[in-house]
Parts: C-alpha cells; structure tokens; sequence
C-alpha cells in the first residue's frame, strides 16, 4: 500500500513537468518562427523593373543529320567548357510570373571530326563561334521560403554568330532560332540576390551554308555536301547578381 501511494504521488508530479515541458516548447515555438522569418533585402521583390547581370559556363553541341552524298560523316567529338557575359532586365508581371531578357555574350569552341567510312580518313575541324544571343524568357517562381526562391524559365532566343570563317569543310550561319528551359533559385544575401540557374539550349534551324558562296577551296565541298543539317544544343551554368 505505501509503494503504491508513492507512485501515485510521483505521477501528478510527472504529468507536471511534462506539460511544463509542452507549455514551453509551444511558446518557443512563436520566436522559432520569428528567427526563421528574419529576411534579406525584403523588399526587392516588390520593384516592378530591376536590372542584374551575368556570368557562366557553357558546353556547346551540334546535332548532325547526313545525307548520304557520299562516304563522310560527321560528328561533334570535342566539346569545350567556354565563357560567357551578359545583362539582365526583368519586370514582374504578378508575384510569381516574370518576363527576362538578358542579352549574353558566348565564346564557343567545338571540334568537329570528319570520317571517311570506306578509306578511314579523318579531318578534325575546330567550330568557333562567339553567339550574341537575346533570349526572352517567361519566370515563373514559387513563393519566398526565408532567403530562398526556386524558379523555372521557359523561352526563345535569337542567336546571332560574330565570328565567320568562310574556308572551312563546313560553315555555318550567322543566325539561329532557338528554345530553351532552365530551373534556378533565388538567393537573398544582404546585399544583392545571388541565382544560380542550369540552363537547356536546343536551336531550331539547320545551321549549314549549303550554298558555301564565295569559297575558293573546292576540295572542302564533299565535307559540306554529307550532312543535310546541323543543329546547335548547348547546357549553361550560369550565375545572375540582381
């Protein structure tokens, strides 16, 4: 009967501390919420226009089709990690939904390897383009998680190549249609927003100067009559400062 009596006493005193336990964790609770709700900037997403710019990396691609023509084939068997610059502007439709143009500088360097498949001959030519190219972009972000803010971009570009070499097995046009996804976050430092975003590039048009006007070397002819088309596809890492 005593054992017991002192177990019973030991448990209103138990039940006590536990729910003076809970009454303080449920009070903690407000000032966790209020050290997790402590924002960066807090006010940057309410501009309607902001401006930033850019830095990155890009690995370039080409999709080659053939024709059959004759014996050579073609394949993009170098792809070099390269440079790229540029600007952004952004205006805030909604909360959620943004429209970016962010003009970009590209130094591109791929190396194309010609094959011969009846005499294993083989020519490697090294494809440099420096791509200005103007995408327009449609942002669409989720809501502000404390200093961070996942997005996605769906868009089109227009890419226009400035360096134009004419004596080369193949050429290619200076301007490309294009499409591209991307998925980035947003992040709020003190000062400025920090967005790494990965990026998907795929041109639409056949880049290939079929007509090859102007060119002196005809022996280069074969290299360009063996491929119906070419396409560019490129990945970008890219890093905005807002």
């Amino acid at each position: 009967m005593m054992a017991n009596a002192t177990a019973s006493a030991k448990t209103p005193h138990t039940m006590k501390r536990i729910l003076f336990l809970l009454a303080a964790l449920a009070a903690s609770v407000p000032l966790l919420a209020q050290r997790q709700a402590l924002k960066n900037i807090p006010y940057i997403d309410q501009r309607r226009v902001h401006y930033g710019f850019l830095l990155g990396i890009d690995v370039a691609d080409v999709i080659f089709q053939h024709s059959g023509a004759n014996d050579w084939t073609a394949e993009c068997t170098g792809m070099n990690p390269a440079f790229c610059v540029g600007l952004m502007g952004d205006v805030a439709l909604t909360e959620n939904l943004n429209i970016r143009c962010s003009p970009t500088l590209h130094f591109m360097s791929r190396d194309v390897t010609f094959r011969n498949v009846t005499s294993a001959e083989k020519r490697i030519q090294t494809l440099k383009s420096n791509y200005l190219s103007v995408p327009f972009s449609l942002k669409v972000a989720t809501h502000r998680l404390n200093n961070y803010r996942p997005y996605m971009l769906l868009g089109a570009q227009m890419d226009f190549d400035l360096a134009h070499e004419k004596e080369q097995p193949i050429v290619f046009q200076r301007f490309d249609l294009g499409l591209h996804v991307a998925l980035g976050c947003d992040n709020y430092l003190p000062f400025f927003k920090f967005c790494p975003e990965v990026r998907f590039n795929i041109g639409l048009l056949d880049m290939i100067d079929h007509k090859r006007k102007g060119l002196k070397d005809e022996t280069l002819l074969p290299y360009t009559k063996a491929l119906s088309q070419a396409r560019n596809k490129s990945i970008s890492l890219l890093f905005f400062f807002e």
